[in-house]
């Protein structure tokens, strides 16, 4: 007579048991993050609505988290400037069937970085798609924003063959960070021993070159990281926001399309 359950089995069957309390813990983190964010969408459409009717005035949206504050003890995330960014979380996407479903897949504070962070609808709608897709975390989010990935892989893809597209098409998802050393003047053809020695010979030119000057380029300025990288610098620093040239908006849309398509896992 054979058991009915041996160690391999049970061990097995616990994993499928935790498995489904791990499904079971994410559906409901999933539904208390979908009905936030609602709440937020539905107050950001009221608060629009009431000013752009002027029946509020800006002094009324103070009034109305005070009055919050006053009733619903304990209750977080309804002062002053957090009502203003339910407005513009709203008016930011109402009227947009297509990113309307993807803000509720993200948390809060994701929405708020994009929101904050990208200037352009396209560019919003790009990194709502690949947060849900990637299921970044904030760190990773930020990351994406600050190192340009919208104006990399949609404006200027990397090329592949079509033999490593055969072989491998997932290779294209492996380097996802671009370097430019245009600055190192290399010849065309170049191999990896030229750039070896161009980035050693041009460090020692920066290492011995003195008094210095920093320029920090920021894709979106963020103070606090700039007074933190000035303050530990002891030349002088110069910081800008830089901002990419994009094409014709048809042009960027069917881009986009076309980025789409080739990672069908995006939701279009």
């Amino acid at each position: 007579m054979t058991r009915i359950s041996t160690g391999d089995t049970m061990r097995t069957d616990f994993a499928e048991i935790a498995r489904l309390i791990e499904s079971a813990r994410h559906q409901a983190l999933q539904a208390v993050n979908t009905t936030l964010i609602d709440l937020y969408w539905q107050v950001g459409a009221q608060i629009s609505r009431k000013l752009e009717t002027a029946e509020w005035g800006d002094g009324v949206v103070q009034q109305l988290a005070d009055s919050l504050a006053r009733t619903q003890p304990g209750l977080r995330g309804f002062t002053r400037p957090n009502l203003f960014r339910m407005r513009q979380f709203f008016e930011a996407y109402r009227g947009d069937e297509k990113v309307s479903p993807l803000v509720r897949q993200i948390p809060w504070t994701h929405n708020l970085i994009i929101l904050s962070q990208c200037k352009r609808p396209e560019e919003r709608d790009f990194y709502l798609r690949m947060a849900v897709q990637e299921r970044w975390g904030k760190r990773a989010l930020e990351r994406q924003i600050k190192f340009a990935l919208f104006e990399r892989v949609v404006l200027t893809p990397a090329t592949r063959s079509p033999v490593l597209t055969q072989t491998h098409a997932e290779a294209a998802s492996v380097f996802k960070d671009a370097y430019m050393v245009e600055f190192l003047d290399l010849p065309d053809g170049h191999s990896e021993a030229d750039l070896h020695r161009g980035l050693s010979h041009r460090l020692r030119d920066f290492l011995i070159e003195n008094p210095a000057i920093g320029v920090l380029l920021c894709a979106s300025k963020d103070d606090a990281v700039v007074e933190y990288a000035l303050s530990r610098a002891l030349s002088p620093a110069l910081v800008a926001e830089y901002r990419t040239r994009l094409p014709d908006k048809r042009l960027l849309q069917a881009k986009l399309h076309e980025f789409y398509t080739q990672n069908s896992a995006v939701p279009e």
